[in-house]
């Protein structure tokens, strides 16, 4: 196995300039892929090696002899088939000279009985598995990012959907129909819908977005992800309230809205989310309570404590009557319950110890 060379190391201009002499890769050192080794490379997804030299149209890769494909040594990389890079446009030429340096060793995912060109120049194409005796195995960097890309994608969107994570990016472009944005090295899309409104209530057009947005760092959060469609939608509105939700947790005093009120309870809306949490007749005060509309109506604000929440954010369950300092005072006098809610929180969480 050789030694491997770091990204940032310097490769002799004349040994990289590809061979554009030969109309295929030629593998006259090697036996590269035969017919005998043509069944057991059909269960080979991946595999790792070396960039050993250039080719026609993309690289040489040595293949790691523990990849359990007996006399599989070689494989071909097409240029096109580079790792992702989204730092920079630059040449073909350039990309491959510093993307895959001469000894770079690394993972590879295995063409599969896919016609991949290996020139560049549309003259042909070999089919992996179906070429003569020396065809050589098509490899793809790419693709092998572009998988772990995804996998990593998944992973994020699966915190920002369970855990109400939000991540922080850079824009980079913007246009009428919203943002754009990477994230984890992936190009991502906030449409206006998602986005937080103007401060002056106007709607946004192209020029407001880019005075307000373009080259700034938001906050998002993934809404929806298409691997298909290769699509990932995120949201600033989304991840206000993702931030607003992971601040919650028992004993936090909260400020939210009465959206319903039905004969067990209110649901209240929590500010700043889309979600509702309940506040029990039971829980409204430390007097007998007939129904929550003798003491709350619609539309009202209301001033709570949450005893009780399931980890994943939901069925959060809410009380006024622990922030009573007198039984009855939610009847009585709700503003004064509201006004001293924070210090009654931090008694009831202190158990009611005033010394603790």
């Amino acid at each position: 196995r050789r030694p491997v060379q770091p990204l940032g190391s310097s490769v002799d201009d004349q040994v990289y300039q590809e061979d554009v002499s030969a109309d295929a890769p030629e593998l006259s050192d090697s036996p590269g892929q035969t017919s005998e080794t043509s069944s057991s490379i059909t269960s080979l997804t991946s595999l790792r090696g070396f960039v050993q030299r250039t080719a026609k149209g993309g690289v040489i890769v040595e293949v790691d002899q523990d990849c359990g494909v007996s006399g599989l040594t070689h494989a071909f990389l097409p240029w096109q088939e580079a790792p992702i890079s989204i730092n920079k446009r630059v040449k073909r030429h350039e990309t491959m000279k510093e993307l895959m340096p001469l000894g770079l060793w690394r993972e590879f995912m295995v063409s599969q009985g896919e016609e991949v060109e290996v020139n560049g120049y549309g003259e042909g194409a070999l089919t992996p598995l179906e070429g003569a005796s020396g065809t050589p195995l098509i490899v793809s960097a790419k693709g092998m990012d572009s998988t772990l890309m995804w996998k990593r994608i998944e992973q994020i969107f699966n915190n920002c959907t369970y855990e109400k994570e939000s991540f922080s990016v850079m824009v980079n472009g913007v246009n009428k129909g919203g943002l754009t944005a990477y994230i984890a090295g992936y190009p991502v899309f906030v449409p206006i819908s998602q986005l937080i409104r103007r401060t002056d209530g106007e709607m946004w057009d192209a020029q407001s977005l880019q005075d307000a947005y373009m080259k700034k760092r938001i906050r998002i959060a993934m809404l929806e992800m298409n691997r298909d469609d290769r699509r990932v939608v995120c949201s600033e509105l989304r991840a206000v309230e993702n931030d607003a939700l992971r601040g919650l947790a028992v004993g936090k005093v909260i400020q939210g809205r009465v959206r319903k009120i039905e004969k067990f309870g209110v649901f209240v809306g929590i500010q700043g989310t889309k979600m509702s949490a309940l506040l029990h007749v039971s829980n409204i005060s430390g007097r007998h309570v007939d129904h929550p509309e003798d003491v709350l109506q619609n539309g009202e604000t209301v001033t709570a404590m949450i005893i009780g929440m399931d980890e994943d954010y939901s069925n959060i369950s809410l009380s006024t009557a622990v922030l009573e300092e007198e039984r009855g005072a939610m009847m009585e006098d709700k503003k004064a319950v509201y006004d001293g809610a924070e210090e009654m929180a931090a008694k009831v969480m202190q158990g009611g110890d005033d010394d603790a």
